[in-house]
């Protein structure tokens, strides 16, 4: 069974992969993609990161989406969040 602490990190896990999967298909590389919108590396890096525990709030979610033109709905309608 799967407790609570274990649903967060596997929720952070998943949209952690999701951000970079969309990155990616816009701007392979992390640092380009930074300096195209105007932000430090350390952000996206940390926004695809699952190593920290901390996980990333809805807010950076939704700034995200905005910088590639996508909405929250768009963001966690795919098949990682389904189920």
């Amino acid at each position: 069974m799967v407790n609570g602490r274990d649903n967060r990190k596997i929720l952070n896990e998943k949209i952690a992969l999701r951000i970079k999967t969309l990155r990616e298909k816009i701007e392979p590389n992390q640092s380009k993609f930074a300096e195209a919108h105007l932000m430090d590396r350390q952000i996206i890096n940390r926004w695809e990161s699952t190593t920290d525990g901390r996980g990333i709030s809805i807010h950076s979610i939704k700034k995200f989406c905005s910088m590639i033109d996508i909405s929250l709905k768009e963001f966690f309608d795919c098949e990682l969040f389904s189920g």
